[in-house]
């Protein structure tokens, strides 16, 4: 069988899957029709054994009418098989469905009738019957006369146009049979039809669910099987959002209990340690001048302690910027965003800081407002301390339903790393996890890196935490 035909008939295979409904519709199909072929197939098998034995048996018959008729005077003038019509097989004939020839000694045809009902089968039955049953099935006997002298011949053969009459009538019954299969097979696909179209709508909300959407719900199939397998997902779905919510509230307080506990550190250093380093300097700035007037050995003693008391206080305020962004609270997420990079700008003269803001972003939640300016804090140090990039935009969009924040730079090339590979990685996607956003780093081409951060309308609008 031909493979173009074959692929035909084959189940088209969907994302490494089967279409059952068209599965069904033709695997039942090619039953049908294959049953009809061996059914067809197998009459007219049966119809040429039936003709083989009925010429056999009906063959010593004629001969013994033929026979007799040939004996029978036809006319004064009239000597051998001259004349013979065969006459005597009138009325068995129509009933035996049969044609006889009769030759004479030099096998010239003298005469030749077909007995049986008069009809038109089908031509390709005809052809196919005559072409079954070939020229080898046929009865030929001798005809003799008195005194015992052969006389002629005759040959029986079947009447193809009475047996292929039979044979497309059985023919006939065999196609409503197939017929009757293709129904039925149309009827039990519609209903599977019917039965399986949620299973579409059940893929649109397993495609939402893949998105991030947990409230999207399986629609309720008639199938009482679909619906169990919805109702079990929709159980399933909401234990799995119940479950996130609650480590979202959990990951949100761990933030908000470490950015309170960076807060007292920062106040206590700089309420503390602050205060002594100034005192100190202070100190160190009297006894300097002391000593310059009545004990000058002392100056390079004293003027190394405002040295190191200088360097300590500006260390400090190093440690109290990253434990405590300085104007974040009091000036905005905008003002401190401008000055974490005007910072960096001032010390690394040859890198192009450059910040985008659009939309109002200083009425955030206090959580977002953290959460972005350390996301971004986090990516300038990645890039500055592992890429050496010339330049680093910073954009950060407010839109009605989210917030996009994303870090670009032209470092050099690097794999984008995992939420599991580096702690500062890690943090910013626990923040962003946290407020129920969306964290990625993907490579730039030909070189440099991207950190986008979406956070949700949810994000935007939780409150508390603020001052946890």
């Amino acid at each position: 069988m031909p493979q173009k035909f074959i692929g035909l008939f084959a189940p088209r295979k969907r994302e490494n899957g089967v279409d059952l409904k068209r599965y069904l519709l033709l695997r039942v199909t090619l039953f049908a029709f294959v049953i009809g072929l061996l059914a067809a197939a197998l009459v007219l098998h049966q119809a040429r054994e039936h003709i083989r034995v009925h010429i056999g048996r009906t063959g010593g018959t004629v001969a013994r009418l033929i026979a007799g008729e040939a004996v029978q005077p036809r006319g004064t003038f009239r000597h051998g098989l001259e004349g013979l019509a065969l006459a005597s097989l009138e009325g068995i004939g129509p009933l035996l469905g049969i044609c006889v020839t009769v030759e004479d000694i030099y096998k010239r045809p003298i005469v030749q009738r077909c007995f049986g009902e008069a009809s038109s089968p089908p031509a390709v039955v005809r052809w196919t019957l005559g072409h079954l049953i070939g020229p080898e099935i046929h009865y030929r006997g001798a005809i003799g006369q008195y005194p015992g002298f052969k006389v002629g011949e005759f040959v029986v053969t079947p009447n193809l146009d009475s047996e292929a009459l039979a044979v497309w009538q059985q023919i006939r019954t065999v196609l409503g049979m197939t017929v009757g299969i293709l129904v039925l097979n149309l009827l039990i696909y519609l209903p599977v039809r019917r039965a399986l179209q949620p299973t579409e709508q059940i893929l649109a909300v397993l495609a939402r669910m893949e998105a991030g959407d947990l409230f999207a719900r399986m629609p309720r199939p008639s199938l009482i099987e679909l619906r169990r397998i919805a109702a079990g997902f929709d159980h399933l779905t909401g234990r799995l959002q119940k479950t996130m919510a609650e480590q979202r509230h959990l990951a949100q307080r761990l933030l908000a209990v470490r950015e309170e506990e960076r807060r007292c550190l920062a106040r206590e250093l700089h309420d503390e340690f602050g205060q002594c380093l100034t005192s100190i300097g202070a100190e160190a700035a009297f006894i300097t001048a002391r000593a310059r007037e009545r004990q000058p050995e002392l100056l390079p003693a004293t003027q190394s302690i405002a040295s190191v008391t200088a360097h300590m206080m500006e260390s400090l305020q190093g440690i109290l910027c990253q434990l405590r962004p300085v104007g974040l609270d009091a000036f905005g997420l905008r003002a401190g965003l401008e000055q974490l990079l005007g910072g960096w700008q001032r010390r690394l003269t040859g890198c192009s800081f450059e910040l985008f803001i659009e939309g109002e972003i200083d009425d955030l939640p206090g959580d977002l407002t953290v959460s972005l300016y350390r996301i971004v804090q986090e990516s300038l140090t990645n890039a500055l301390r592992h890429a050496a990039p010339r330049k680093v935009t910073v954009r950060l969009r407010r839109e009605a339903a989210r917030c996009l924040l994303s870090v670009e730079d032209d470092g050099e090339k690097r794999e984008p790393s995992t939420a599991g590979s580096g702690l500062g990685v890690l943090g910013m996607n626990e923040r962003v996890a946290a407020l129920g956003g969306r964290f990625a780093i993907e490579a730039l081409s030909p070189q440099g890196m991207r950190v986008h951060a979406e956070f949700s309308a949810e994000a935007m609008c939780t409150q508390g935490n603020n001052d946890a």
